[in-house]
């Protein structure tokens, strides 16, 4: 048995990371390895973003404006954080990504609002409905609030192409999306679970 002692190990081409017993460490991340289904190098990407105005709108539109990272106390985000432009979300590295879309709704009467997550290959040439949540209103003459969340697991291959967005759909008047700069209440969320 031998035995090497070094103070460090540089990458012989750069970007490529340095690859051990078949592990690959890159950027202070072991990202080949895993235990009990988690990278052994945790998580390297998670953000945040919230809608931060109502969202009243009628009809089934895309949300492409009052989006922000959230500022409260101890509110932030880790790695690179995702871009987004017009609400079509680019992501920072390719890999498997949880996406989740979390609102509270205020529904007028008889009337169910939708957000839904959609996705594309082709940088919104073409799109797809992924994952979906419904509120709706109960009773007669009453306006109801409810929480939903939604979420589904992606494989982004290609960070030039493959992106999301988030869509409120069936909105009537007087139903509302509700969003707040000073807290999360409509909020999207990014974990980088591990790579492609």
């Amino acid at each position: 048995m031998s035995e090497i002692q070094v103070n460090t190990i540089n990458e012989y081409t750069s970007a490529n990371g340095v690859t051990i017993d078949g592990v690959l460490v890159k950027d202070g991340a072991i990202a080949s390895s895993y235990i009990s289904g988690l990278s052994a190098g945790g998580l390297s990407e998670a953000d945040e973003w919230n809608l931060t105005a109502n969202f009243t709108t009628a009809g089934d539109n895309d949300i492409t404006s009052n989006l922000a990272r959230p500022t409260g106390t101890l509110q932030s985000y880790m790695g690179t954080g995702m871009t987004q432009s017009s609400g079509i979300f680019t992501f920072p590295s390719t890999g498997y990504w949880l996406v989740t879309a979390s609102a509270c709704i205020q529904a007028t009467t008889s009337d169910g609002a939708t957000i839904e997550i959609r996705s594309t290959n082709d940088n919104f040439t073409s799109e797809d409905l992924i994952a979906n949540m419904i509120i709706g209103a109960f009773g007669s003459g009453t306006t109801d609030a409810g929480t939903g969340v939604c979420s589904t697991i992606i494989d982004v291959t290609d960070t030039s192409n493959d992106k999301v967005k988030f869509r409120a759909g069936s909105i009537t008047s007087g139903t509302t999306i509700l969003g707040s700069t000073g807290y999360s209440v409509t909020s999207f969320k990014f974990l980088k679970l591990g790579d492609t």
